[in-house]
């Protein structure tokens, strides 16, 4: 079985009730990592993190900060350990039966990949016209633009290591780091892959039936910030951008 990480805060007692009751009607083991709550920092030790990994035109939210430590807290587990292989689960993840199945064991993961994505994105995302394989029955894509969201991926050892090797200036929110294609120093040098339908998916993403887990770790957006973002969706840009996007092969990535 591939080796599977949680992480979670300590005071998220439910959360962490609700995964380990779906991993166990799974068979699925794994070891939970203490998540950082951006919160807690005192302002010095905050200022001094943001000076240390300055953003170009962009901040970094305590809640950004919390979660990019804890993914990186399981970089380093992962990097020190002996498999090729691991999976990292941020802790509102709804899960497929069949991500058994995927995980069962590595065999089926060719060494020259670094990442594949087992959740949903919040964006479109361009994938590769033909399936490259299909493990457990679903199928799987090379990835060729910035995705988001890093709930739940399969990351392999020498990338954790990359990750980790990076120097401060080069650290981005942990989604940012994995996936965006610009903004990050390792991703457009990364082989990534998607699965669509996605075995994962945030709580915050179903329509019907969540637990309705709200962020705890990153800071929600504001009323105001809100409805920037919704009007955004409207503007005539935006709406010849998401045509372009459809025509050039980019995909909703579903969950199932």
């Amino acid at each position: 079985m591939i080796p599977s990480y949680l992480i979670n805060l300590d005071q998220d007692v439910q959360r962490l009730s609700f995964f380990a009751s779906t991993f166990k009607r799974l068979g699925i083991e794994f070891e939970r990592i203490q998540a950082v709550d951006g919160r807690l920092f005192a302002e010095t030790d905050y200022q001094a993190f943001m000076q240390a990994r300055p953003r170009h035109d962009k901040t970094w939210l305590r809640g950004q900060m919390g979660c990019f430590l804890s993914h990186y807290a399981a970089w380093e587990k992962i990097a020190r350990g002996g498999q090729r292989f691991c999976a990292v689960f941020e802790d509102d993840i709804h899960v497929s039966d069949d991500l058994r199945d995927i995980l069962a064991d590595d065999r089926w993961l060719p060494d020259d990949v670094d990442i594949i994505r087992l959740e949903t994105s919040t964006n479109r995302v361009r994938l590769t016209p033909c399936t490259l394989a299909a493990p457990a029955g679903r199928p799987l894509f090379a990835v060729h633009s910035t995705s988001w969201c890093a709930g739940a991926y399969l990351i392999n050892r020498r990338t954790a290591q990359q990750l980790i090797d990076l120097p401060a200036k080069d650290h981005e929110p942990a989604d940012v780091m994995l996936y965006h294609l610009t903004d990050s120093v390792l991703a457009a040098k990364l082989k990534i892959l998607q699965f669509n339908p996605a075995p994962c998916t945030q709580d915050k993403h179903l329509a019907t039936g969540s637990i309705n887990f709200a962020s705890n770790i990153e800071d929600p957006l504001s009323r105001t910030a809100q409805l920037k973002a919704g009007l955004a969706w409207i503007s005539p840009w935006i709406v010849g951008r998401a045509i372009f996007r459809s025509l050039r092969a980019y995909r909703r990535i579903g969950f199932r």
